[in-house]
């Protein structure tokens, strides 16, 4: 899980995204982490101008590293709400993003999709 904690720039978004994408290729990939839970709840200001970069070039290089989900704990300041929803709205079918009020609702979703998977 990923803890964002108040303001951030694109730059700084990017950046600590990157360095998310190498975390996938090696630990990641090797443990078969198919899920990256973001929590934004403590995150504060838009990123939208990221939106386009995430869904245009880390989500497939992630993709490519075994990443299937992202999820984000969306945060109560309006503008980093928005911007998740910016991101969830994205026609995404690389990696889809999925919204949750909470860290149970999230840990719900990936027992879910695990279920699924299973044919449970």
């Amino acid at each position: 899980m990923m803890r964002w904690v108040g303001f951030c720039t694109d730059e700084e978004l990017i950046r600590a995204t990157l360095l998310m994408l190498e975390w996938q290729r090696t630990e990641g990939r090797k443990n078969d982490c198919r899920f990256h839970v973001h929590d934004t709840k403590e995150m504060d200001g838009a990123w939208t101008e990221s939106v386009e970069w995430i869904v245009n070039e880390y989500f497939p290089l992630a993709y490519e590293a075994g990443l299937r989900y992202n999820i984000s704990i969306l945060s109560p300041d309006l503008f980093s709400k928005l911007s998740s929803e910016a991101l969830y709205l994205r026609d995404n079918s690389v990696v889809p993003t999925k919204l949750c009020e909470t860290l149970p609702e999230a840990e719900r979703f990936i027992l879910e999709v695990k279920n699924s998977e299973r044919g449970a």
